[in-house]
């Protein structure tokens, strides 16, 4: 699958793209049509709830706080029967706006190493949610399935690459798939916040790392799964208690 037509044409959500297609290291693919992943869906508008709904997406799985999601409240469509919320995040901090706390000067640096951190801290301190999350995505009877959080690149993209990181896809690939919100959406959002943040004193460049998908700061959390857990699956089943029996079944549903 090219990459440009896994992005779903829609005009409220920048993020949205299926996440099948990509090819694997024994000569599979992941199957397409089954799991999309998301930023926010509180600004679709009706063609796009038409758009979501021809395919059939009838599982949404919301990785955002409460906090979050009382703010910009989901608009979902008519084929979706489960909405899931998995809620991964410091309830508390996330109360106020990301991009209002940059501009109140409380955030004024954020390093591509600290994103990685918080990556392997979300993993450890949301390791169930993940393991629900991915509970989800290998019953065939919960697809088509949506995920999203707000921006979908953070906690989007560590369960995205949770993904496939199992279905045995090429590390170059999986990062490729996280930094491919930057494209889709990051640089379009910091040149849009560029002159009110720029106006409240921000450095842009000290922040950048906190408002995008840094490649390096996902390559350092899976290696930091790799070496300190032997790899994504280990991490899973001995840290995080996942029956095996999901990830078959995630492989044997998704790979086709």
């Amino acid at each position: 699958m090219n990459r440009d037509t896994a992005v779903l044409p829609l005009t409220g959500a920048m993020n949205c793209r299926d996440l099948g297609g990509y090819p694997t290291r024994e000569g599979r693919h992941i199957r397409t049509n089954a799991i999309f992943r998301s930023d926010r869906l509180s600004d679709l508008t009706e063609d796009d709830q038409e758009e979501l709904a021809s395919y059939g997406i009838r599982t949404v799985v919301d990785f955002r706080t409460s906090a979050e999601a009382q703010r910009d409240v989901s608009r979902l469509w008519g084929t979706v029967t489960t909405h899931a919320p998995l809620p991964i995040g410091d309830e508390i901090a996330q109360q106020t706006e990301f991009v209002d706390r940059i501009r109140s000067g409380e955030i004024t640096s954020v390093s591509v190493a600290e994103v990685a951190d918080s990556y392997i801290e979300m993993l450890s301190d949301s390791g169930h949610q993940f393991v629900s999350f991915l509970e989800l995505a290998a019953d065939v009877d919960c697809w088509p399935l949506l995920f999203h959080c707000t921006a979908g690149k953070d906690r989007t993209g560590i369960a995205a690459a949770l993904i496939l990181e199992l279905c045995g896809v090429e590390r170059d690939l999986v990062l490729d798939d996280y930094e491919l919100t930057n494209t889709l959406r990051s640089e379009r959002r910091i040149e849009h916040l560029r002159p009110s943040l720029e106006e409240a004193g921000a450095d842009i460049d000290a922040i950048r790392p906190a408002l995008s998908a840094p490649r390096p700061a996902m390559e350092q959390t899976l290696t930091h799964l790799d070496n300190a857990h032997g790899g994504v699956e280990q991490f899973l089943v001995e840290h995080l208690g996942i029956h095996s029996d999901t990830i078959v079944a995630l492989r044997l549903n998704l790979l086709v």
